[in-house]
């Protein structure tokens, strides 16, 4: 029985784990204040409202937003440039505690005029959250962005990988986009490279070509053919392990049992 797989949208690159890291941590730091306070009531024998602790502890959701925001912005300046040095990195933890602290603080006497009599005041609320938590936010906002810029280079040192890969056509030697190059395969002597405009040959083996093209991209599907993953509209099965992707550009290419360990993300 013949079974079809659509590709909707282009071949993305798996992540691994689907929830951020520090989305669990403040979740989990969030359940344990409020657990500490319910705990302090009974110690010391004064009354726990779940209200005001739900609303005061309020303060670590805000790590969420900023640190989505403090991502984006490590992504927009240059993590090689600015980001790398301790001033400017301390200058983004002072400025966004602050910020963080502020819109804490917002937030608790807006949300205290609606609901408590007599509502609490914006300054004693920012002088509890700046005594007691600033030194929080200040470590956060000044090491996340640390490790951020860390993991950031590791991607960017190991995926090295050219844009573009010089090809021989005649007397001439082009520089050809990866991104154009649906598949490779091979015709020996040569490599048949095509491209979404042309097919192009080369005196390459596919070995030299998976040493310079990213392997989470371009996939050793047969022992004859490399396939650009971005360009499958359509996975086939032959029932025996092996399947059909038919290509953008109509051209249909087979896909090997023998290479599954190369290619097996596309079923998933």
């Amino acid at each position: 029985m013949e079974q079809s797989i659509y590709i909707s949208e282009k071949f993305k690159i798996p992540k691994i784990g689907k929830i951020p890291l520090y989305l669990i941590i403040v979740v989990f730091v969030f359940l344990l204040a409020v657990l500490q306070d319910y705990i302090y009531s009974k110690i010391q024998q004064t009354g726990f409202y779940l209200s005001e602790s739900l609303l005061y502890n309020t303060f670590w959701t805000f790590f969420i937003p900023l640190t989505i925001f403090i991502n984006r912005l490590i992504k927009i300046i240059n993590p090689k440039n600015k980001l790398g040095k301790l001033p400017f990195n301390l200058g983004i933890g002072i400025t966004f505690s602050f910020l963080h602290i502020i819109l804490f603080t917002a937030l608790f006497v807006f949300v205290s005029n609606l609901a408590f009599t007599p509502p609490h005041r914006f300054l004693t609320i920012f002088n509890a959250a700046f005594s007691n938590q600033f030194y929080i936010a200040l470590l956060w906002y000044t090491i996340f962005p640390v490790i951020y810029i860390s993991r950031l280079r590791a991607n960017i040192d190991t995926s090295g990988y050219s844009e573009k890969i010089k090809l021989k056509i005649g007397s001439k030697i082009i520089n050809v986009p990866t991104s154009t190059i649906q598949f490779i395969s091979t015709d020996k002597p040569y490599s048949i490279i095509y491209t979404n405009e042309q097919k192009i040959l080369d005196n390459r083996s596919l070995k030299e070509f998976e040493t310079k093209l990213d392997p989470a991209v371009f996939l050793r599907v047969h022992r004859s053919k490399i396939i650009n993953a971005t360009y499958i509209k359509e996975l086939k099965s032959r029932s025996n392990g092996d399947y059909d992707a038919k290509l953008e550009n109509g051209q249909t290419v087979r896909l090997s049992r023998h290479y599954r360990s190369n290619w097996h993300q596309l079923l998933q």
